[in-house]
Order: C-alpha cells, then structure tokens, then sequence
C-alpha cells in the first residue's frame, strides 16, 4: 500500500511541476511566432481570447495556483503517511 501511495503522490508531485510551468510555455506558444498569434486569435472561442493580456494573464495564474496546489497536496499526503 505504501509503494502505490507513494507512486500516487509522486504523479500528483510531477503534475503540479508541469502545471507550474505550463504558463510560461503557454506564452511561449501563443506569442513564439507570429503566424501562430495570429491563427489563434483568429480561431474560435475561447481561443480568440488569449490575445488579450487578462484573459491570458488570469490563465497563466490558474495553472500556476493548481500546480502549488497540488505539490503542497502530495507533500501533505506524504507527511501524513510517515
């Protein structure tokens, strides 16, 4: 059981790592190149949106504030387990 906990909170570690840096891969991606800006804030909605600066800053804050999130998770569920 203490192998599959630990495995679970690993994963959740891992994904919070991702999710920490999503946004700023997420900028990367929207403003890298200028084609690309264009085609997506020429796209549908909610795509159309992430040209502007607070629907893509409060994206960025969401992603970032889950990733903390679920380190601090796995770290509480980790400690509690010891």
């Amino acid at each position: 059981m203490k192998k599959v906990l630990k495995a679970v909170t690993d994963l959740i570690r891992g994904m919070g790592a991702v999710l920490l840096a999503s946004p700023i891969l997420l900028y990367w991606f929207i403003h890298g190149d200028t084609e690309r800006y264009l085609w997506i804030i020429n796209g549908p909605e909610p795509f159309r949106s992430l040209g502007g600066g607070p629907f893509q800053f409060w994206t960025g804050a969401i992603l970032f504030i889950l990733g903390v999130a679920m380190i601090f998770a796995s770290g509480i569920i980790e400690r509690h387990n010891n």
